[in-house]
């Protein structure tokens, strides 16, 4: 594992740890993102390797070699990401505010959820990598 995706991988812990929600999913992300593009531009696919982690995820779905339900993961935690990191207007669907009116919850409750997600999806990926190493 290159030391920059070890890195990010220990930080997304200690984020979760400390309760610093969205540096956990924006850092989770970051290790799917890097690790699965790793793997790709391994074995031959580096144009889509560099194209995001949509891309990416599209790519495995096609293939089948990564289950249909960590892609699914994959995709929620990139739409939950996506705000943080990419300016989206206020309306948009996931946003923090537009989920915390839909859903009525405080978003504390909501960015703590979604920092598990991202976790639990982390380990997922880095489980199926290392199966398939």
């Amino acid at each position: 594992m290159p030391l920059e995706c070890m890195r990010v991988f220990q930080e997304a812990k200690d984020c979760f740890v400390y309760g610093q929600y969205v540096a956990t999913v924006v850092l989770a992300s970051a290790f799917a993102e890097h690790w699965l593009g790793g793997l790709l531009q391994a074995s031959g696919h580096e144009k889509v390797a560099t194209q995001g982690l949509a891309a990416i995820v599209g790519h495995y779905r096609k293939a089948g070699t990564l289950p249909p339900i960590l892609c699914e993961q994959l995709d929620t935690l990139r739409r939950i990401r996506n705000p943080f990191v990419h300016l989206k207007d206020f309306d948009h669907p996931h946003n923090l505010g537009q989920r915390m009116l839909k859903r009525r919850t405080h978003p504390d409750s909501i960015l703590e959820a979604d920092a598990k997600l991202a976790l639990a999806t982390m380990y997922s990926v880095a489980v199926h990598a290392r199966a398939q190493a």
